[in-house]
């Protein structure tokens, strides 16, 4: 992939990567479904300005030029098609997507269970064998290169396929920012397989089944605790040694409570860039929060623009 020259390692590279893909004649287009929502209207602008994207908005327009007008917001250059019904909204963004007219699709104002039923509906041919989830890709101060956490807003309690189809997904987002190999530590409070410890009876049928995907370039370890996933000095003291130690790409979790607090906890005590994107359909779906920074939101949508990007060379179109 030409926007890769090596992988990216910072929220800023992954903004820059799909800059360069945008000055290289493939500008990526979102569609928005019932998109008036001031924090994805100035999430759009701004990521248009800086050339990163095309936008279409479906949505109330009366609504939305009023949020724009309101916050100081330039849509001047964004397109925007009446829908004042957030369903019909809903279903004309997918249907974009699905025709090959968008390459990702943003969540406005309607609720993330209605967009998924939408984007999964047999009708707009969308799905993949896999069932959606999110990742959290975080650029946290003081590690020295990106860190995916999945999934802390999907999947309540993975069984181990949808846990298999969580690390498909995850891996393939590890792809569209370029690294190779991607090592993926697997969740745990202990570092170390033990047969009288409830909590990691499924480790080693998990590792097992996962081979057997042929993956490729992927290195699983688990269990892993978190400090000794991503530190090479803890990990020394508690003599572990091997490839994921200190230097993992993905933390693969539990449960979407395990999940969601320690993203949470980096994003709201450690200053960590946060840059989030559901998988597992044939287009990336991008959703920004009231409480994501600009940043936040930026990053977001342009890792969505890598992934699109991905999934358009990737063998099949998938991720």
């Amino acid at each position: 992939m030409d926007y890769l020259n090596q992988s990216i390692q910072s929220s800023d590279q992954i903004i820059s990567a799909a800059a360069k893909i945008s000055g290289s004649g493939r500008k990526k287009m979102v569609a928005v479904a019932a998109a008036q929502d001031v924090d994805v209207i100035d999430a759009l602008s701004s990521a248009e300005t800086d050339g990163i994207l095309d936008a279409t908005l479906f949505g109330d327009k009366t609504l939305i030029e009023k949020m724009a007008a309101e916050g100081k917001i330039d849509i001047s250059r964004l397109k925007v098609i009446d829908e004042k019904d957030p369903n019909m909204a809903t279903v004309a963004a997918v249907k974009m997507a699905a025709e090959g007219k968008a390459d990702i699709i943003m969540k406005g104002f309607i609720s993330t269970s209605i967009l998924l039923k939408t984007v999964l509906s047999k009708d707009f041919n969308l799905r993949t064998k896999n069932t959606l989830s999110h990742v959290a890709v975080l650029d946290i101060p003081g590690y020295h290169k990106l860190l995916a956490l999945t999934d802390g807003g999907m999947v309540v309690k993975p069984d181990l396929d949808q846990k298999l189809q969580l690390l498909e997904n995850a891996v393939g987002v590890a792809r569209a920012l370029g690294v190779k190999p991607i090592r993926v530590a697997l969740s745990s409070a202990i570092d170390d397989l033990d047969g009288t410890n409830a909590a990691t009876a499924g480790y080693r049928e998990f590792i097992e089944k996962a081979s057997a995907l042929n993956l490729g370039d992927v290195i699983l370890r688990g269990p892993l605790t978190l400090d000794a996933a991503t530190s090479k000095e803890i990990a020394a003291r508690k003599k572990l040694t091997g490839e994921v130690v200190g230097e993992a790409d993905i933390f693969l979790m539990n449960t979407i409570e395990e999940c969601n607090i320690v993203a949470k906890t980096l994003i709201n005590f450690a200053s960590t860039v946060f840059a989030g994107v559901i998988v597992g359909a044939r287009v990336p779906v991008s959703l920004v929060s009231r409480t994501d920074t600009a940043k936040n939101k930026k990053a977001s949508v342009a890792l969505a623009c890598l992934i699109a990007e991905h999934l358009k060379t990737a063998a099949g179109g998938r991720l």
